[in-house]
């Protein structure tokens, strides 16, 4: 391991050399970095976890909450020294679709992998982001109804007031995003859903198959929110998968928490 330079896009962390492939991540509506803490623990060390912060929440929080492909990209972009693959979650994976097509226009390398989870193809309206024009209450309870969000959000007011800003940010990116269309990704897509998930339901997720070169579409147990519930199989899957095509074998791996 070595030391990196802080970066406000990717924080103070470890550089691993010897990494075979890089894996960005990219969180959910009202999501930080932290969602992917305990990915960087347990993933073999083949996989380098590279989170990317995102402005205006967590040690961003005084930062304007604007979302740009354009400048994630660009941040990005320095980065991207080995083969790489990106994981986006709800929102995340449709920013990161924008993110990747930004990339290819910098001539970047293709990935090796794009995992879009828990998020309707970009060519679909995304029908939740709509509740972003209600009143705070109802925004918070569709929230919760219809994703599945955390209750507590609603009931303590300290965690209301810390998120609600971050949420309409999130939520009013995605509903003002407009689809263009393009040329597929030059990677293969592998769509994630959870098998409870009512809004980007398995068969929704099947429509990601036209925007790469190639496609794969695999379900987890659990809602919208998967990438929680079934976090052990979700990071085994991924560390197989993206070992498996860099022709490595992939070790046994476990997620731990802090007071598990």
């Amino acid at each position: 391991m070595t030391f990196q330079r802080g970066s406000p896009w990717f924080g103070w962390s470890n550089h691993n050399p010897q990494a075979r492939v890089t894996l960005f991540c990219l969180p959910f509506s009202g999501g930080g970095a932290s969602v992917f803490n305990p990915w960087r623990r347990a993933f073999p060390q083949d996989v380098e976890v590279r989170p990317v912060h995102l402005p205006g929440r967590e040690e961003r929080i005084e930062e304007p909450g604007n979302l740009s492909a354009d400048v994630i990209a660009d941040a990005m972009a320095q980065r991207i020294d080995r083969p790489f693959a990106l994981y986006g979650h709800s929102m995340g994976a449709r920013l990161g679709f924008e993110v990747l097509r930004r990339l290819a226009d910098l001539g970047v390398r293709d990935p090796v992998r794009f995992y879009a989870a828990a998020c309707p193809p970009p060519d679909v309206t995304d029908t939740v982001a709509q509740c972003v024009t209600l009143p705070d209450e109802q925004f918070i309870a569709t929230l919760i109804r219809r994703l599945g969000a955390p209750e507590a959000i609603g009931e303590v007011a300290e965690l209301r007031d810390l998120l609600l800003p971050v949420l309409r940010t999130d939520m009013g990116w995605s509903y003002r995003y407009r689809y263009e269309p393009g040329a597929p990704l030059r990677t293969t897509i592998v769509a994630l859903a959870g098998e409870g998930d009512t809004e980007a339901t398995p068969k929704t997720m099947a429509g990601w198959s036209g925007h790469g070169q190639r496609f794969n579409l695999f379900t987890f147990p659990g809602g919208h929110f998967f990438l929680r519930t079934a976090e052990q199989e979700l990071v085994a899957f991924l560390a197989q998968d993206l070992l498996g095509d860099l022709g490595v074998s992939a070790p046994t791996v476990g997620v731990h928490r802090e007071g598990a």
